[in-house]
């Protein structure tokens, strides 16, 4: 008996057909996506097509489409995942609550190493309970090690890439929120001016000025504010002045203090003048030398 019996097609691409399958030994519906012939008779691009599903097998989240297998199908590769029959979010919405799950699970990817590379609505597919989930997890690098090397054109479907890859430079977790940047701009149920200005960090042109997917989720999810916290840090050397300066005027505080203190005294030594007034730090530390050097005796 075959593991998987095929009962149907339920959509093709360039690269693969995926069928709508029943798993024989566990009694469950399933679907299978099937490479496409002439991509599977290429040996690096399969080899790396099985490689990227079973990185993308790895990943376990609640808006990750689970991997079950990853074997072959009438001597084809195949992946074989859960079924979602809700179709995919091309033509339709995403309500907040689960776009901060979207975002969420790019972060768990990211910090897994896998980088999707081609997040829009057609890879986001919708489960029978109103949860969307993202599919084709690393299919995308196959490509983009492979074919997209050898023929120098770019992957993806224009209005998602990020400017880097547009560039046809390599393309790291920024590129993915860039991508998410856009489909959230499309499909965000109700955006505020918050969300607004989380979808403009998204998109931006630089992929350092980009928040992380994880900052996306947590501002999707009024876990943080949208805007970025800016942190302004000066150069060394205007650090180390600044902090001549505070240890000059502490030094000066403590000079005044013993002034008085020598200035109150009933007998001895004629009262204790200031420290000398400078134009400058440099100036002010050698008065204070001086003045040390005279009533420290």
């Amino acid at each position: 008996m075959t593991a998987y019996r095929v009962d149907g097609e339920l959509g093709r691409g360039g690269m693969a057909v995926v069928h709508a399958g029943w798993d024989e030994r566990l009694g469950r519906p399933v679907a299978l996506k099937v490479l496409a012939e002439h991509l599977a008779g290429d040996p690096e691009f399969r080899s790396r097509f099985l490689r990227e599903a079973r990185l993308a097998s790895r990943l376990q989240h609640d808006h990750v489409i689970r991997i079950f297998d990853v074997t072959e199908l009438g001597g084809l590769p195949c992946i074989v995942m859960e079924r979602l029959d809700g179709g995919t979010l091309e033509h339709g919405r995403l309500p907040r609550e689960q776009a901060a799950g979207v975002a969420s699970a790019l972060a768990h990817a990211h910090r897994h190493g896998v980088v999707h590379r081609d997040l829009k609505p057609g890879n986001l597919l919708r489960a029978a309970d109103g949860t969307v989930k993202i599919v084709d997890f690393g299919i995308a690098r196959a490509v983009e090690e492979t074919m997209v090397t050898r023929a120098g054109t770019v992957l993806g479907t224009l209005r998602y890439l990020s400017p880097e890859q547009a560039a046809g430079e390599v393309a790291g977790p920024a590129a993915d929120v860039y991508s998410l940047g856009v489909v959230l701009d499309e499909l965000l149920d109700a955006k505020t001016d918050a969300d607004r200005t989380l979808i403009a960090r998204c998109r931006a042109a630089a992929p350092a000025a980009r928040p992380s997917a994880g900052e996306v989720a947590a501002a999707l999810a009024g876990d943080t504010p949208a805007a970025p916290t800016v942190v302004l840090r000066r150069p060394p050397h205007r650090r180390r002045r600044r902090l001549a300066a505070s240890a000059l005027a502490a030094a000066l505080a403590a000079a005044a203090a013993l002034g008085a203190v020598l200035g109150t005294r009933g007998s001895g030594p004629a009262p204790v003048a200031p420290v000398a007034h400078a134009s400058s730090t440099a100036q002010q530390a050698r008065a204070l030398e001086s003045w040390l050097r005279t009533y420290s005796r």
